[in-house]
């Protein structure tokens, strides 16, 4: 019972933060999503943790309460043998390289938590201080969901609003997608440019699934290029800090949000803002 509840709690564990493929089956990504949740930092929400923690923690309670007298000799006898020394050592790699998964996605939450430093908060109403800048903001032309080819330059005239996502992303895409849905139509008449972080995988061909994936408003552009350094020098440009696992493909980011004038000028950046915030500031430009 011990060996059995050991290795299913080394599987749980290990099917929470193990690095998924780069483009896993919607399934898998689904499941884990369902048992564990997600936070902005790629950590599991917090009944996750209390099922990643309480669920083996009450089996091995049971365990010892009905054969702990028994344990302590039976699992000596067993490390006395050579299959079971065996055991114990692929036991023990098991550990460290679970570990080893853990100790990356506390990490990564620790820069995503220095990144949102200077995130909101729960402040509702964007301060008549916030700072507005007024250099201009870097142009770029890249390919949207229909083919076209949308450069920044051409969008003068109008406010722009700019973020960088991604269509893998679980937990803080979505938040700012839904985020600029309901900004954006009750605000100053604007565009809103959407650049993918993940050129590897958000290629020009699949940018319609990813707009009907999010559901995007008309004056929404999802934004990639047939030429993967062509985005990075885009997410470089704005100075956006990201980190792909090259194994995975997972990547973290801050959600950050730029607004930018009529007249090109890079006026407002937010961390993850609230709806009142963007629309604040498209107001603001209007």
């Amino acid at each position: 019972m011990f060996a059995l509840w050991l290795v299913s709690a080394l599987g749980w564990w290990a099917f929470a933060f193990m690095p998924l493929p780069s483009d896993p089956p919607a399934w898998l990504t689904a499941a884990r999503s369902a048992c564990f949740g997600a936070t902005d930092s790629g950590l599991p929400a917090a009944s996750g943790w209390m099922l990643l923690v309480l669920a083996p923690a009450m089996s091995l309670t049971a365990i010892l309460a009905l054969w702990g007298s028994e344990l302590t000799p039976s699992v000596l006898e067993v490390a006395r043998s050579g299959p079971g020394r065996s055991l114990f050592a692929v036991l023990a790699i098991a550990l460290l390289l679970e570990g080893a998964w853990v100790s990356v996605k506390l990490r990564t939450a620790r820069r995503v938590a220095s990144w949102d430093a200077a995130a909101p908060g729960g402040l509702a109403e964007l301060p008549p201080d916030y700072p507005r800048r007024d250099a201009m903001a870097p142009d770029f032309a890249l390919i949207d969901q229909h083919g076209q080819k949308i450069s920044l330059g051409d969008l003068k005239g109008r406010p722009v609003v700019l973020t960088f996502v991604f269509a893998h992303c679980q937990a803080l895409c979505p938040l700012v997608i839904e985020t600029l849905k309901r900004a954006v139509p009750g605000a100053a008449p604007s565009e809103v440019l959407m650049v993918t972080l993940d050129p590897w995988r958000d290629t020009v061909g699949s940018l319609p699934a990813i707009a009907r994936q999010w559901e995007v408003l008309p004056n929404f552009h999802v934004l990639s290029s047939p030429r993967v350094d062509d985005v990075l020098a885009v997410v470089k440009a704005y100075d956006v800090p990201f980190e792909r696992n090259l194994t995975s493909g997972d990547i973290v980011h801050p959600g950050l949000v730029f607004l930018i004038d009529a007249q090109g000028r890079l006026a407002y950046t937010f961390n993850n803002p609230p709806m009142t915030w963007v629309r604040e500031g498209l107001d603001r430009l209007g």
